[in-house]
């Protein structure tokens, strides 16, 4: 392999030798570097558009900055050693993108690009990146170990000016000894100086292939993964907590399923194993269990479409250590020292993927060496083909772009997928069901392991063909029947089934039981009176919040908007004290955000999105000034849906009044009044204001 050679994957957005660097103009680099911005804007979710927008204009505006001090270091005598440039690396898998990378004989030079001052978080920053380079990128940890090469992080600013000479801070003063201690602070004159004291810090002069470099696989060190797993079994993830009643169908689950799994392997089969289960049955569990512990942790890894919970279980696994750290004065994640667990902390949790990260562009396979077993949380929501989804529509359906993604990676030794799927949880256009996985793995070949109780979801039209299937293997633990939330008494699943039905003589029947155990769903009119009942019951670890269907716009005017999305993070994590917090009762998350966690005690908060018209629900949309009818009636219902189910303990729902002057047509009262009294109907216990 030559470094003129084509790399595989263009995840730089610049890349070439240092003459080629140095003699190419410079508005041509920069127009680049703004061209490959402005394409990669249009592959990614709608929603971070505007973000990405604001990215690129600003890249526009440094990169008049930054190109000449970079060409004037790379010309200053003594940084000949530099052989390749690498600008606006991504990162893929780990959501990472570097300014500006340097292969030099024996180091690689890893540079941010600040204005006018540095801060803490601009040392963590980099030094975050040269920690990822080396526990995540194979041919940077193969030549840091086999060829004494060291990575070197520098802080550069465009205006202002660094205090001090540039001073090495020496290597191995931290768990990495191959990068150095501190980043290298430096300014648009003393760049060429950083660059020359890390080449003459150097323990070897052994050079690296560019082309290689930029091939490198996602690899993460052993030492990472026994991190993470440390991290995994200490911490407290209060989204996703367990409880007694279901842990044995859990436990057999999870158990049948390595099984499952492992023969799969051994065999070098291509096989999918399907787990369905209620909202709140424990999948996401199961998934994480698989994904962090047993035979094939190291090769497996959870991804799910669900941003928001991946953004918890992030912040979950970093609050950990804080958490484990309070306890004990000795304690870090396995094979690293306790001063460098911050940086481990927030690299461990690459074992739980966003999709998009993981596959790249929607049905371009990237080059990985784990993932063989995909935890692919939330399976039912694959799109169907023609669905426009990061900027170009799918050239198939998606789950049979994925099961081609797995086989193209594994070429050899077999994959297996674990598909979690949610019933009558469909919240978006498009979105195919598990039915998609069953034709995906009859077209491409995978054989499946699926139980009886799955395929009798009402969700399938051919039962008895896929049940007789001649690739089909029997789960017999494949179903989660009983929730972990409301845990005290799962008649709360059956009411919300019939009253999304308009079966209100089965939803009073449900809420019979459901009284017997002292567990009511309240009603109000009221939201001041929603909170006063339900701020009280937020003691010690319990989490309350407020919650609504993404449609529900006109509660704008009771001063709830579902378009601000508060960082779900924080939202589920932070404490009562911080105004942030879920808590607080003072934002509201929608069912995109809140899909896939839980609360103790919701607000469920009932728009006239969905609403009943002549015995039967029907579903509006917001449209500039006015409703207009909605014919995705099962979305509409399964959004809410995702809401009414939320809660592990109790819940009280509030219908707004509308507008009594009935100068707002959009908030007619009659909207309101008419679920109100459909869901007294069915059961619900009147609270007083």
């Amino acid at each position: 392999m030559t470094d003129q050679a084509a790399p595989r994957h263009t995840a730089a957005w610049y890349y070439g030798t240092r003459e080629e660097f140095l003699s190419t103009p410079r508005d041509s680099i920069a127009n680049q570097l703004a061209g490959r911005a402005a394409s990669e804007s249009l592959e990614i979710e709608s929603a971070q558009s505007e973000e990405w927008r604001r990215s690129v204009e600003l890249l526009q505006r440094h990169l008049d900055e930054r190109l000449p001090i970079l060409r004037h270091a790379l010309m200053a005598p003594g940084c000949e050693a530099v052989r390749h440039v690498i600008l606006e690396f991504d990162f893929r898998r780990r959501g990472l993108r570097m300014d500006c990378l340097l292969l030099a004989d024996g180091a690689l030079f890893v540079i941010e690009f600040k204005r006018t001052q540095l801060e803490r978080a601009d040392r963590d920053q980099v030094m975050n990146y040269a920690v990822n380079l080396f526990e995540f990128h194979k041919v940077t940890r193969q030549w840091c170990e086999a060829d004494k090469a060291i990575i070197i992080p520098v802080l550069a600013l465009t205006e202002g000016r660094a205090s001090g000479k540039v001073v090495w801070p020496g290597l191995g003063g931290h768990s990495w000894p191959s990068l150095a201690h501190k980043p290298l602070e430096c300014d648009r004159d003393t760049l060429r100086d950083a660059l020359q004291l890390g080449l003459s810090s150097r323990r070897a002069e052994t050079a690296t292939s560019r082309t290689g470099w930029l091939d490198s696989p996602f690899c993460p060190s052993s030492s990472i993964l026994d991190a993470t797993l440390s991290l995994y079994g200490n911490h407290d993830v209060t989204a996703i907590q367990e409880h007694a009643a279901p842990k044995a169908a859990i436990d057999a689950s999870t158990k049948e399923i390595r099984e499952h799994v492992d023969t799969a392997l051994k065999s070098g089969a291509y096989h999918i194993v399907f787990l369905s289960g209620a909202p709140g049955a424990g999948k996401t569990l199961v998934g994480l269990d698989i994904v962090m512990r047993g035979a094939h942790a190291d090769g497996t890894v959870f991804v799910t479409g669900n941003a928001p919970l991946v953004e918890v279980l992030s912040k979950a696994l970093e609050n950990s250590y804080q958490a484990q750290g309070k306890r004990t004065a000795s304690w870090a994640p396995t094979g690293y020292r306790r001063q460098d667990a911050k940086l481990v902390s927030a690299a461990a949790s690459f074992k739980i993927v966003k999709a998009h990260n993981f596959l790249g562009k929607r049905g371009q396979a990237h080059r990985q060496e784990d993932g063989r077993v995909l935890v692919f949380d939330e399976a039912q929501r694959t799109y169907e083909k023609g669905r426009v989804v990061l900027g170009e529509k799918l050239a198939d359906h998606e789950a049979d772009l994925i099961l081609t993604v797995q086989r193209e990676a594994f070429p050899t030794g077999g994959a297996v997928v674990v598909a979690l799927i949610g019933h009558n949880q469909a919240i978006n256009r498009g979105e195919r069901g598990i039915v998609a996985w069953l034709e995906a793995a009859e077209t491409k070949g995978w054989s499946f392991s699926i139980g009886d109780e799955t395929l009798a979801l009402a969700e399938f039209q051919e039962r008895d063909k896929w049940a007789a299937h001649p690739k089909r293997t029997r789960l017999k633990n494949g179903h989660l029947h009983q929730s972990m939330r409301y845990y005290r008494n799962s008649a709360v699943e059956e009411w919300v089934g019939a009253v999304l039905d308009g079966d209100a003589p089965s939803a009073a029947g449900c809420m019979a039981r459901l009284q017997e155990h002292d567990n009511p769903i309240w009603l109000t009119r009221s939201l001041d009176a929603a909170r006063r009942w339900t701020k009280p019951r937020a003691v010690g670890g319990h989490r309350s919040g407020v919650i609504a269907s993404g449609q529900a716009r006109r509660l704008a005017a009771e001063g709830l908007f579902v378009d601000h999305k508060p960082d779900i993070a924080t939202w589920m994590l932070a404490p009562s004290t911080d105004i942030r917090s879920s808590n607080a009762l003072e934002t509201v998350q929608n069912q995109y955000q809140i899909q896939g966690l839980e609360l103790d005690h919701c607000i469920v908060c009932w728009d006239a999105d969905l609403r009943r018209e002549n015995g039967h629900w029907a579903a509006y949309k917001l449209s500039g000034a006015d409703w207009q009818k909605d014919k995705l009636l099962d979305i509409a219902k399964n959004g809410y849906r995702v809401i009414l189910t939320r809660a592990r303990k109790g819940m009280v729902i509030f219908v707004p009044k509308g507008d009594p002057s009935g100068d707002d047509p959009t908030r007619d009262v009659a909207f309101y009044d008419s679920v109100a009294e459909f869901l007294l109907a069915c059961g619900a216990k009147d609270l007083a204001d």
